[in-house]
């Protein structure tokens, strides 16, 4: 988890500095690093794209987040024939109306020409939601981290701490109520696989987002047959 943080740590703050936004990340230097050409740091901070390509059923946009005239994000749409709201028949001589989905977004985050994360949207122009995200954490070109979504909600993460290629920690969300009674989305279980032999060994659960007990795989069979609740630990 050190070496996670210390990647990252280095990564955000480059994203930072080059989007231009001191309050978000930090302090008036960020915006110094955007570039001094005025031009391309209001580009940055519009998102508005260097290039736009249009394929008929397809627009991909290419966008410079750091004055280098290069681009580091790229959004994919899909071009969807836009239906009259009445129901009626499309009149085959009118003019053909097109609205763009967002399908996928590609953001390079240090500026190496490689993405470090990649989303995927479903749903129709206007109302897309994301479905998944991948994370190269430590900038190798591996995914590290993926993320799965339902109806916009975070459900899973899955992560290779050990950046060997394997995935060895499982992480599920669930959508519940706070104590005042609001929507919230909690995890509610961990797994994890700790010597890398592709299965699951340690089982965390959580009640409220607070770990309540863990279970352990002592003979191997794939499920937790020992457990320890946390005031047993105390």
């Amino acid at each position: 988890m050190k070496r996670l943080a210390r990647v990252w740590a280095g990564g955000a703050a480059a994203w930072c500095m080059a989007v231009g936004f001191a309050a978000a990340c930090g302090g008036p230097a960020a915006e110094t690093k955007v570039g001094k050409n005025t031009e391309a740091a209001a580009r940055a901070i519009n998102n508005d794209p260097i290039q736009s390509e249009n394929t008929g059923s397809a627009i991909i946009e290419r966008i410079d987040i750091n004055g280098d005239n290069k681009p580091d994000v790229f959004k994919h749409y899909a071009l969807i024939d836009e239906v009259p709201a009445d129901g009626k028949p499309v009149d085959p001589k009118a003019p053909k109306v097109q609205r763009k989905a967002l399908v996928r977004k590609e953001i390079d985050v240090n500026f190496d020409q490689r993405f470090d994360i990649v989303e995927y949207y479903k749903g129709p122009p206007g109302k897309e939601v994301k479905e998944r995200e991948e994370f190269d954490l430590d900038f190798d070109g591996r995914v590290d981290e993926v993320r799965k979504y339902e109806d916009g909600d975070l459900k899973e993460v899955q992560l290779d701490l050990g950046f060997d290629g394997k995935i060895d920690t499982w992480m599920f969300y669930q959508k519940t109520q706070n104590e005042e009674g609001k929507p919230v989305n909690r995890l509610v279980e961990r797994r994890k696989d700790t010597n890398g032999d592709g299965a699951v060994d340690i089982w965390d659960y959580y009640v409220k987002g607070a770990l309540q007990k863990t279970g352990v795989d002592t003979n191997g069979d794939g499920t937790p047959d020992q457990f320890t609740r946390v005031e047993e630990k105390r």
